[in-house]
């Protein structure tokens, strides 16, 4: 019943998300493309359906093969990172992040999101009695993550890799790591979040329009107070759907990292409770998926993409809502992007393909994810 569930909630997010990029979108694209309304509608059903596609081969994929894979993946992920920095890179808006393939482009920091999970997943797996060890247990994941952060940092992206390591300190400390490493490895991610933001002015700039923003208002605080007020214009239950006034131009990225902020202008106090209470439902469910998988690696893989899901979600919503300095974040399965949502899709078929087989792997080792998730 819980796997029905989880797939009836991603189909009902997915979907939604479609109407919404085209409803936070129509204005932008007719004025950017010919009068093209649906060009990023367009776009975003196309992802939707490679994503589904993932999804049903992650599903069906043996998971042995999987794992045996897992160092290659990582690789592959690696590699996608350095490629970057060749004519292959592709800058947007100043900083360059993606790959270009003719006329698609593929933000390699989205496969690493998922692929350093199944890294250190496989390698807990691999080392379980030695969790608690300095080498194999601290080191040797510092090491993996470490690699992974470090080309995504030189992106000059701060906010994937601080979701990247927050998830994968979890993931670490659920394997057996010892509280002591944990709480190094977190004191030198923030001193080093510390550096990245101070030295960077724009970064700068971003922390006091969010402890600020009318300092600013048409500047750095601009983003912050429109989204706001889109989400206070919507009241109870919003405009109605399409009836948005500040997607059209009032608000930079609606379809994008903002669009949580034109649900609430549309579909008011009801749509904003109700997009969070489906994330909610939907993390619970998938954490109950997880108490009943056995095997370790199964277990921690499937831990990173709930957190992943829900920390993403999380970091969109904060920001949107003030709560949060400004990052841009997509919103899962709703904000337009397509590498994310095919990665994301892939994510969610792997987790149903280890819901589905939990009775089938044998619990070669009992971790303390085993006892933590219990």
């Amino acid at each position: 019943m819980l796997p029905w569930l989880f797939l009836c909630l991603v189909i009902a997010l997915s979907c939604f998300g479609a109407m919404m990029v085209y409803s936070s979108s129509v204005f932008v694209a007719e004025l950017e493309h010919n009068g093209n309304q649906y060009y990023y509608f367009k776009k975003e059903v196309m992802w939707l359906i490679l994503g589904f596609s993932a999804m049903f081969v992650m599903y069906k994929a043996p998971l042995e093969w999987i794992r045996r894979l897992t160092p290659l993946i990582y690789l592959f992920a690696l590699l996608s990172l350095v490629l970057v920095f060749t004519p292959l890179g592709v800058t947007v808006k100043g900083a360059t992040r993606w790959i270009g393939l003719g006329s698609l482009r593929f933000q390699p920091s989205e496969a690493l999101k998922y692929c350093m999970v199944l890294m250190l997943a496989w390698w807990y797996d691999r080392e379980t009695r030695e969790a608690g060890t300095f080498i194999k247990g601290a080191l040797i994941p510092a090491v993996i993550m470490g690699l992974g952060l470090a080309l995504a940092l030189a992106q000059k992206d701060l906010g994937t890799p601080a979701l990247i390591a927050l998830v994968g300190g979890a993931v670490c400390f659920a394997a057996g790591m010892k509280f002591r490493y944990i709480a190094v490895g977190f004191l030198g991610s923030a001193a080093l979040g510390y550096y990245y933001v101070t030295h960077e002015t724009y970064r700068m700039k971003r922390m006091l329009a969010f402890l600020n923003p009318e300092a600013d208002p048409l500047k750095t605080g601009y983003q912050n107070l429109q989204a706001l007020m889109a989400i206070c214009s919507g009241k109870l239950t919003g405009l109605g759907i399409g009836g948005s006034l500040m997607k059209m131009e009032y608000l930079p990225e609606a379809h994008n990292d903002f669009i949580f902020a034109v649900i609430g202008e549309e579909l008011g106090f009801c749509g904003t409770v109700g997009v969070i209470s489906a994330f909610m439902l939907l993390l619970i469910i998938m954490w109950r998926m997880i108490s009943g998988m056995t095997d370790t690696f199964c277990r921690l893989t499937a831990l990173g993409i709930t957190l992943m899901i829900g920390g993403q979600a999380f970091i969109n919503m904060g920001v949107v809502t003030g709560i949060l300095p400004n990052k841009g974040m997509g919103l899962p399965f709703i904000s337009y992007g397509g590498s994310s949502l095919l990665f994301l899709m892939g994510a969610c078929g792997l987790f149903l393909n280890m819901a589905r087989n939990r009775l089938k792997t044998s619990p070669r080792h009992r971790s303390v994810v085993s006892r933590t998730l219990a």
